[in-house]
């Protein structure tokens, strides 16, 4: 029953606006009505939009998993050797942490801060301008997404390389070198997990808009928010979104059908298995540059963000002007993970139970992820259709909108933190307790509640600090007058990167940052 229960609000958050959208379209389409007819079939200037899009993004996806994984291996080799104390690997992982949650609007803005500081530094030293010219718009948005995802790649990629067992390596390592073993076992082994990592990065960054616009480039996500702002027809910009769910869809389909057939789920291998093995000799240097460009980028962002004495000056007052903004962020964002977290508990459980039949279990698997191709504004399209048709105005002018939009973006996001701290408890433990106590509330709440405490704190701290810094979303359902920090950081930011700007962007990763760390020890001490 609470299994139903919990689909029932998962699949009525993340389908139920769209579904009522592309209804009414199909409706329209059924009447015959030559207006819905010209909407689905997209323009000559749709198309070379969405081509546009789709080379953006797969440069983006191959830049990021290139990089990524290369970053992976060096990372790997150097734990595997000793190089790393417990201490060291923690911060690792919490700097890829803060990475992921990172706005991928404050990386455009590190990135045009490092121009701009770079160009005054070569202006003071009488170095002509040309010298460093301007990148051209798709680079500098190739390069800004790319980083922004490269720790989905990163994290991937590793996952992909530990997963395979440390006994096909001990054997192929009597037949032949570490290079051939790397080629031939390690890499088509991991080959899985590396795409769909760099699947995850292409999605990601199809279906955003935001950072793209900053750079002065329209891409097909944006024609969806231009449709319905110059129409007023929700089911307009649906029709106008299928080419873009279509894609992101059969995307997410090939990322698990690869998965299916990766490496099994129990695979496991030590890091300290690295060092039996060495990659190609070629690519020792490529994987270290990657490591370290990975390393001075993230240095860099630390450095725009906190190195200015200006931007700290700023920051009283600004903390002072932006308060409502600010506390409209913050309970948004509590808002947003308290809705998910229920749903998104019973959803992990019942991808835990693992049904049998292999279709079954895909198709599972799909529902649970699909709301990821849906395009966030679409999202907040369909929510703010929904409530001006059937809510009454107080409903409407609330301001809890946001927050409801942000918990359909990021719900299946929350069960794949759930579902992978559920499959890191022993269903021994599961058995045992069902021996010793019947079903009841007294079983859940000493028992299961407890082994699954570490995965619901990451999920509502990964929640919480996503709708902080969510902006297509936010921007459809935001009521007049009621706007929030990323709203306000994105719009100045198309006015020029200056000092406020960097010190609200400063203002805001700090609240984000803070917020993950948190997460990440409640997670760590209640496992």
């Amino acid at each position: 029953m609470l299994l139903a229960l919990g689909w029932a609000v998962f699949l009525g958050l993340t389908f139920g606006p769209v579904a009522g959208l592309f209804a009414e379209a199909a409706a329209r389409l059924a009447a015959g009505e030559p207006e819905a007819s010209a909407a689905l079939v997209p323009s000559a200037r749709q198309r070379a939009l969405l081509g546009r899009s789709l080379a953006l993004a797969g440069g983006v996806a191959v830049f990021a998993g290139l990089v990524g994984s290369l970053a992976a291996l060096a990372l790997l080799r150097r734990l595997a050797h000793g190089r790393g104390s417990r201490l060291l690997r923690a911060g690792l992982l919490a700097a890829l942490v803060l990475w992921v949650v990172t706005p991928p609007y404050l990386h455009a803005l590190a990135g045009m801060e490092a121009g701009n500081w770079m160009r005054a530094a070569l202006s003071g030293l009488g170095a002509p301008s040309r010298l460093l010219p301007d990148l051209p718009g798709p680079v500098s948005a190739l390069l800004a997404q790319g980083f922004a995802l490269m720790p989905i790649a990163m994290v991937a990629a590793a996952i992909g390389f530990l997963s395979v067992e440390r006994d096909l390596i001990d054997a192929a390592m009597l037949l032949g070198p570490g290079h051939r073993v790397f080629l031939r076992i390690v890499l088509p082994l991991a080959a899985p997990a590396i795409f769909a990592g760099s699947g995850a990065v292409f999605v990601f960054s199809l279906i955003d808009y935001s950072t793209p616009s900053l750079f002065g480039l329209s891409s097909y996500a944006m024609e969806i928010v231009a449709e319905y702002s110059a129409s007023r027809a929700p089911w307009r910009a649906a029709l106008i979104a299928l080419p873009l769910i279509a894609i992101t869809g059969l995307v997410i389909g090939a990322v698990l059908a690869m998965l299916s057939r990766g490496a099994p789920a129990h695979a496991r291998m030590p890091g300290r298995a690295l060092r039996h093995y060495r990659p190609l000799d070629a690519l020792r240097r490529p994987a270290r540059l990657a490591l370290w460009l990975a390393v001075g980028y993230g240095a860099m962002i630390l450095a725009l963000l906190l190195g200015s004495v200006l931007i700290w000056r700023l920051l009283p007052g600004l903390v002072w002007e932006v308060r409502h903004d600010l506390a409209r962020t913050l309970v948004n964002a509590a808002l947003a993970a308290g809705l998910a977290l229920g749903p998104a508990a019973l959803v992990a459980g019942s991808l835990a139970a693992r049904p049998r039949a292999p279709v079954l279990r895909a198709l599972i698997w799909l529902a649970a992820l699909f709301p990821l191709a849906i395009p966030p504004s679409l999202t907040g399209v369909g929510l703010a259709a929904l409530l001006a048709c059937c809510a009454p105005d107080a409903l409407r002018s609330a301001g809890w909108l946001p927050a409801l939009s942000h918990a359909a973006r990021f719900l299946p996001l929350a069960v794949l933190v759930i579902h992978a701290q559920m499959r890191r408890v022993d269903p021994l433990l599961i058995d045992a307790a069902r021996l010793q106590r019947p079903p009841g509330p007294a079983r859940w709440l000493r028992i299961e509640l407890p082994l699954a405490a570490p995965g619901l704190a990451a999920a509502a701290g990964l929640v919480f600090c996503a709708s902080i810094g969510e902006l297509d979303a936010t921007m459809m359902t935001a009521a007049p007058g009621q706007g929030v920090l990323s709203m306000r950081v994105f719009n100045y930011l198309h006015y020029g990167v200056s000092e406020t700007v960097a010190a609200l962007g400063l203002l805001l990763a700090a609240i984000v940052w803070t917020a993950a760390a948190l997460g990440l020890w409640l997670a760590g001490r209640q496992g």
